[in-house]
């Protein structure tokens, strides 16, 4: 399933492309959460993150090496960040349901977007799990 780009994450795309009202971070942050969706107009602190056991965001830096972008028809575009790994350590994880991109480390940012796994993983000991986002535009 595609990625949902967030009500904040489009108003952060547009403020930033257009206005300069937004200031591109330094990184985003790639987090897993236990819903199993989040609605278009939810924000950041509206999931519910894992946590514990070494737990935290991905970074993703914004370069060439956390973002490139492709072609991918005639006026579509697609953007696919790094792939960035977590780990649990010391202990399991909750199920993680779905993966979502932000633009900070904590709850002050904005969501920009979010998409569900493929399974519900749960993460024991020593695990880890790979995720990356690829969003399309089309024009």
């Amino acid at each position: 399933m595609a990625p949902e780009v967030h009500t904040e994450g489009l108003q952060f795309i547009l403020e930033t492309a257009f206005s300069e009202v937004q200031v591109v971070p330094a990184n985003f942050f790639i987090g897993l959460c236990t819903d199993a969706s989040l609605a278009e107009t939810a924000s950041l602190g509206d999931q519910t993150e894992l946590s514990g056991n070494d737990y935290a965001r991905q970074e993703v830096p914004s370069s060439a090496a956390g973002f490139t972008s492709a072609s991918t028809g005639t006026n579509d575009r697609k953007l696919t960040t790094s792939t960035e790994t977590f780990t649990a350590s010391g202990g399991a994880w909750s199920g993680a349901v779905t993966a979502f991109l932000a633009t900070t480390v904590n709850d002050t940012g904005k969501l920009i977007a979010s998409a569900p796994l493929s399974a519900t993983r749960t993460l024991q000991d020593g695990d880890s799990l790979q995720v990356s986002f690829v969003i399309t535009a089309a024009g």
